[in-house]
C-alpha cells in the first residue's frame, strides 16, 4: 500500500507574518465580523472593506470615511463574490498605489438544528452551500489577489476561516453544521498545504543595486488559519439559526438532542461564551504580531479542553482497532 512520509506532506505557514502597516482587510458583518470591523476601523492607518448579505447592517460604521468602504456580498453567489473584489480593488488603488488584501475573515455562516433525519433536502444543501461553499470561494478569491503581489510589498496575506469548536467535536441535534465546519477544516488544512513556499514578490526595483532589489526576492506568504470558538455571544442562537422540523420520533426528552437542547438555552440564559470582541481581538493579535500564523487558533478554555478530550478519544478508538491496520 502506498505510504506517505510526513516529510512529503507540504508543511503550512511556515515564513513569520508581518502585517503592514496600511493593511487592508475585508468581511464582517454583525456578530464577530462587526466587533473586528470596529476594531480595523479604530486603527488610523488600517483599510477595511465591510462586506454583509445587507449593507443596511453596516449603518455602526462611518459612510464618509474613505478607509472604509462597505459593498453588499453574498457568498452563494460567485458573480456577487467577483464584483465585490472588484470592487474594491478599484476603489483602492489609484495612481502608482496599486490594490492589496492582506487580510481577510471568512465569517458568514449560520448553524441548522435539530432532528437531522426531518433535514429537507433544501436545509441540507442551504447549510452547506453558505458555511463551506461560500467560505470556499471567498478564500480562493483572496489568494488569487495575495498570491500576485504589488511592489514593495513582499507579505501575501492571511486568510481567517471561522470554525468552531464544532469544527472539532460533535454534538448530537446538529449533523449539518458539523458536515460544513468539518468540511472547512478539511479543506484549510489542504489548500493551506498548496500554498507554494516559491511564489516571490514580482516587484523588480529600476536600480539594480539598490536594497529594494531584496524585496524582489521576499517569499510571498499566504497564510490560512482556523479560528474555533467554542460559543460567542452574538445573534447565532436567533436569527442566525436555522430548524428543521421536530420528528416525532425523537420527542422523547431523554434524547440525546434534547438534553443538548436544555443545556445550551441555559447557557444562553446565564450569558455564557465569549465576548464577540475577543475573537475579533485575538484575530487581530495573530495577524500582527509578526510572527508564524497558527494553522488552527482555538478560543476559550472550553474549547481547547474539549478538543482534548475528543483527541484522547479518538486515540483510544484508534488504538482498540490498531490490530486490523496488519491487513496491509
Amino acid at each position: 500500500m502506498l505510504c506517505i512520509e510526513k516529510s512529503n506532506m507540504n508543511p503550512v505557514n511556515e515564513t513569520p507574518y508581518h502585517l503592514p502597516k496600511d493593511a487592508t482587510w475585508l468581511r464582517c458583518s454583525t456578530g464577530i465580523g462587526r466587533a473586528l470591523a470596529e476594531l480595523i476601523a479604530s486603527k488610523p492607518s488600517h483599510r477595511l472593506i465591510a462586506t454583509a448579505r445587507n449593507p443596511s447592517t453596516l449603518s455602526y460604521l462611518p459612510d464618509n470615511d474613505p478607509r472604509i468602504l462597505k459593498l453588499a456580498l453574498d457568498v452563494t453567489q460567485p458573480s456577487k463574490i467577483n464584483a465585490c473584489f472588484a470592487t474594491a480593488a478599484a476603489h483602492f488603488s489609484s495612481g502608482s498605489k496599486d490594490f492589496h488584501l492582506d487580510v481577510v475573515v471568512n465569517n458568514a455562516g449560520y448553524s441548522l438544528s435539530g432532528d437531522t433525519e426531518s433535514a429537507t433536502e433544501d436545509q441540507m444543501h442551504e447549510q452547506l452551500e453558505t458555511n463551506f461553499f461560500g467560505t470556499v470561494r471567498v478564500a480562493m478569491k483572496a489568494v488569487e489577489h495575495m498570491r500576485q503581489r504589488v511592489p514593495t510589498r513582499d507579505d501575501g496575506g492571511v486568510v481567517f476561516n471561522l470554525s468552531s469548536l464544532a469544527g472539532v467535536c460533535a454534538f448530537p441535534g446538529h449533523a449539518f453544521y458539523h458536515a460544513s465546519k468539518f468540511a472547512v477544516e478539511g479543506w484549510t488544512e489542504s489548500v493551506a498545504r498548496e500554498m507554494s513556499p516559491e511564489w516571490k514578490s514580482e516587484f523588480e526595483p529600476p536600480d539594480p543595486l539598490s536594497l529594494a532589489e531584496s524585496i524582489a526576492n521576499c517569499l510571498v506568504s499566504v497564510n490560512f488559519c482556523l479560528v474555533e470558538p467554542a460559543g460567542v455571544k452574538t445573534h447565532f442562537e436567533g436569527h442566525s439559526k436555522a430548524h428543521t422540523a421536530p420528528h416525532p420520533a425523537y420527542a422523547n426528552p431523554a434524547m440525546p438532542a434534547r438534553k443538548l437542547e436544555v443545556f445550551v438555552n441555559k447557557g444562553l440564559s446565564m450569558g455564557m461564551g465569549l465576548e464577540p470582541a475577543t475573537v475579533a481581538k485575538a484575530m487581530y493579535d495573530v495577524a500582527s504580531r509578526g510572527e508564524k500564523i497558527p494553522l488552527r487558533l482555538p478560543l476559550s478554555s472550553t474549547a481547547v479542553n474539549m478538543m482534548k478530550m475528543a483527541l484522547q478519544e479518538r486515540l483510544k478508538a484508534l488504538e482498540e482497532v490498531e490490530g486490523f491496520a496488519a491487513v496491509e
